[in-house]
């Protein structure tokens, strides 16, 4: 390991788990908010459906980084809260990864056929418990493959942070680039950092997909 990279590990590594620590809780918040999207759209529910497809639309024809700037600069000024870089990050990506993966689980839903949920019924099931025990957990089964790729998608996504403050891994690495100026060394450990990491993330959701698969 280059001594730039040995000499200035802990300060690298501090950041790493920043961006580690983000990237968990947004997956967690992102897909609980997805989740809970996703079956509202599906029930379809008048006002809140429209109301929800208005929000999975405004998020995704709105960059990530304008999302951070709101969550960090509008909604504190205009709900009269205060709010670290850190928690407006982790909002924004929740706000931001939750419209994706609401249509992830609506498309999901969707591919359940009817008969399915017909034949459940039949066995003296209601509608709620056909969906609760059924049709939920079969479309999340089928769309494992898309949620991991929507991780994977995240976790390079955190990179995107520093430019509110928040200083995770790339900022870090920024930050000891600008000190030290090894350009080709530091940004070869960034992206070393990030494949690796990726590559795990995309090899246990293959795992569970396959374990899982419908």
């Amino acid at each position: 390991m280059p001594d730039v990279i040995s000499q200035n590990l802990p300060f690298l590594m501090r950041g790493l788990a920043t961006t580690l620590r983000i990237a968990g809780l947004t997956a967690a918040g992102g897909t609980l908010l997805g989740l809970a999207v996703g079956i509202a759209i599906h029930l379809r529910v008048a006002v809140l459906a429209a109301s929800l497809r208005l929000y999975i639309e405004f998020v995704r024809g709105t960059p990530l980084l304008v999302m951070l700037f709101i969550c960090y600069f509008a909604f504190p000024a205009l709900l009269g809260y205060r709010t670290t870089a850190e928690q407006a990050t982790i909002l924004g990506f929740i706000l931001f990864i939750g419209a994706y993966i609401a249509e992830d689980v609506r498309s999901g839903l969707r591919s359940i056929k009817p008969g399915l949920v017909q034949a459940a019924l039949a066995t003296g099931l209601t509608h709620w418990q056909a969906l609760g025990l059924i049709v939920i957990p079969l479309a999340l089964r089928r769309i494992i493959p898309t949620l991991f790729n929507q991780y994977v998608r995240l976790l390079k996504f955190t990179s995107v942070a520093s430019v509110i403050g928040v200083q995770e891994f790339t900022g870090s690495a920024m930050l000891v680039n600008a000190r030290v100026f090894a350009p080709v060394t530091i940004l070869a450990f960034i992206a070393l950092t990030y494949l690796v990491l990726c590559l795990l993330l995309s090899s246990i959701g293959r795992v569970l997909h396959a374990r899982l698969a419908v």
